[in-house]
């Protein structure tokens, strides 16, 4: 069964789309963080710290540098998707990108004024400019390694030669959504975004809107850690542009002052549920470090309550162990299911402030987290203290019987 499930989970993580899109979404993450501090900045929950910002005028531009990063993820996703894509092809990685972002501004409907709708650059543009950065690159690829390119003398400057080389199936790159984009307009069609979101975000967004989606979405990230696999780099590529999605959703309702619409976000999912990592294993970090009796449990005690206070959790899921280990599956799988159970139904009530939109980084420390992930609300991190405690008391019956077993063996010896 560990092998089968092994080459499953290896089939789909080396799959070259979706290492693509995982890598893609990695390399947007630095916009995506830089914009959330400067919107919790803009509009922290202090009101004469805000009032001051916006007296001396400056409020509006921390909101215009949070637009500017995270509100471009979109366009910079379909660049670095097919910048990744067309890597790992071994041709021309920035012809990719720049046609694959040309393709991505013809397929945006324009406003009567001539401007250029916002929220498509964001968020709302990502599943258009996944599709568009994986089709773009697949042309690109056909045409270069056919040699169907302008091949210019060897005396012509490499640079030079890369762009005639790149016009040819840029060209065709073009055409084809250029037709895309006639073809739906006689379909009566004039927002293939819309439209997109309507055929494929829609159906997905199970998974990301409702409780029992991201219920599942934890039962698939802790079955394959359990087999040693990074549960989160299989499921990552499908659910985190929904998640971000709904995250980015909450920061233009924070910003604009109004009702945050999503209690599932990214940062609920990576910040409030997984405290410590995979399998919420703070609580075990926490329980080795206190109330370890046998020699090995207390050493790893103290080796791994660093960096599994900051998201680490390999040396715990690997050192005692709980990968491959039956013992922990029901801790493993349980405690993330009722931390994601507890922590929705505070915020859905009311208890707990829902995430503004601000992408913590995921190393962040559990409690500090839930504070900045909420806006600067104190119940964010109470939330988290909550969960961490109840943590502990599902992983303390077999946290005792693993470190019983372990003292028995030390004194045996």
């Amino acid at each position: 069964m560990i092998n089968k499930v092994q080459k499953i989970a290896a089939k789909i993580s080396s799959q070259r789309h979706l290492i693509a899109l995982r890598d893609g979404m990695a390399s947007a993450m630095p916009l995506i963080i830089i914009g959330s501090v400067f919107m919790l900045v803009a509009n922290f929950p202090i009101p004469g710290f805000t009032a001051w910002l916006k007296n001396i005028g400056i409020q509006d531009f921390f909101n215009k540098a949070a637009n500017s990063t995270f509100g471009i993820v979109g366009l910079t996703v379909t660049f670095s998707i097919a910048y990744n894509l067309a890597k790992y092809y071994k041709v021309d990685p920035l012809s990719a990108g720049l046609l694959s972002l040309g393709s991505f501004v013809l397929l945006t409907p324009v406003l009567k004024n001539n401007g250029f709708p916002m929220q498509y650059l964001g968020s709302a543009g990502l599943f258009v400019g996944i599709i568009v950065s994986l089709i773009t690159t697949e042309i690109f690829k056909f045409f270069v390694k056919r040699n169907l390119v302008i091949k210019m003398p060897d005396t012509v400057p490499p640079n030079v030669s890369r762009a005639f080389a790149a016009i040819l199936p840029g060209f065709f790159s073009i055409t084809f959504w250029f037709l895309i984009l006639l073809i739906t307009h006689y379909m009566g069609i004039d927002n293939i975004h819309a439209l997109i979101a309507n055929i494929i975000a829609k159906p997905l967004s199970i998974l990301t809107k409702t409780l029992p989606g991201i219920i599942l979405v934890i039962f698939i990230q802790c079955f394959f850690w359990m087999f040693g696999i990074h549960g989160a780099q299989v499921t990552g590529p499908i659910i985190e542009p929904l998640l971000l999605q709904n995250s980015d959703a909450n920061r233009i309702a924070f910003q604009a002052g109004k009702h945050l619409p999503n209690i599932i976000t990214y940062e609920f999912l990576y910040n409030f549920v997984f405290s410590g990592g995979a399998g919420c294993v703070m609580a075990l970090a926490i329980l080795l470090f206190l109330f370890s009796k046998s020699k090995e449990n207390k050493v790893l005690g103290k080796l791994s309550i660093a960096p599994v206070s900051f998201q680490v959790a390999e040396p715990v899921l690997f050192g005692f162990p709980t990968i491959l280990n039956i013992k922990m599956v029901i801790p493993f799988v349980m405690s993330p299911v009722v931390t994601a159970l507890i922590t929705y139904f505070a915020m859905d009530w009311g208890l707990v402030a829902k995430p503004v939109g601000a992408v913590i980084p995921w190393t962040t420390p559990p409690i500090i987290a839930g504070f900045l992930a909420s806006g600067g609300k104190i119940s964010g991190a109470v939330i988290q203290i909550i969960t961490i405690l109840i943590n502990m008391a599902i992983y303390y019956p077999f946290f005792k019987m693993d470190d019983n077993e372990k003292l028995k063996k030390e004194l045996a010896k």
